[in-house]
């Protein structure tokens, strides 16, 4: 990759294409920390290789399938327990193929919005759920609670983020 057009269109396609990069990379480690280190190394091997990215293919596809295996190779590295079955993060990753960015994009934004109004408590829940390596049954027990609760607790709050994440959503389509 030695001319100058080449770095441009790199720089826009994985400018284009970050959120749906780091989504995809999040939703396989569950943490934000690992995924934006992810994030970096994927970005310099994508950076390294885009020589071999064939114009009029998804470059999306490409990231992932390269994103992927920085993944797997992270977890089997750190031994981390995933939270996902082999199975569904494939689900996941068809999933992310089928994706409007422009959508996903909103959907974002909408995400760290209501994530705002969050209780305080529940923002807390739902940062130590999902950014800790650790289990929902080490969670609970730190909390004193009872997996069953924490669980009850996450669906109940998944539920208004998803309420909300629509209707801003929504809101944004009639305002547009």
């Amino acid at each position: 990759m030695n001319r100058p057009e080449d770095h441009e269109r790199f720089a826009e396609l994985l400018r284009v294409h970050h959120t749906q990069l780091f989504g995809y990379l999040y939703a396989m480690v569950q943490n934000i920390s690992d995924a934006e280190d992810l994030y970096q190394e994927t970005a310099i091997v994508l950076w390294r290789k885009f020589g071999e990215f064939r114009e009029g293919t998804s470059f999306f596809a490409w990231a992932r399938a390269t994103g992927r295996y920085a993944a797997l190779n992270f977890l089997r590295v750190r031994k981390v327990r995933r939270r996902f079955s082999v199975e569904l993060q494939a689900d996941l990753s068809e999933a992310f193929d089928e994706l409007d960015s422009s959508l996903l994009q909103a959907r974002l934004e909408a995400l760290d919005e209501c994530k705002k109004s969050l209780k305080e408590a529940d923002a807390q829940l739902l940062n130590t759920c999902y950014g800790d390596a650790r289990s929902f049954r080490e969670i609970a027990e730190q909390l004193g609670r009872s997996v069953k609760s924490v669980y009850d607790a996450l669906g109940r709050i998944r539920a208004a983020l998803m309420k909300c994440i629509e209707s801003k959503v929504a809101e944004k389509e009639r305002d547009s």
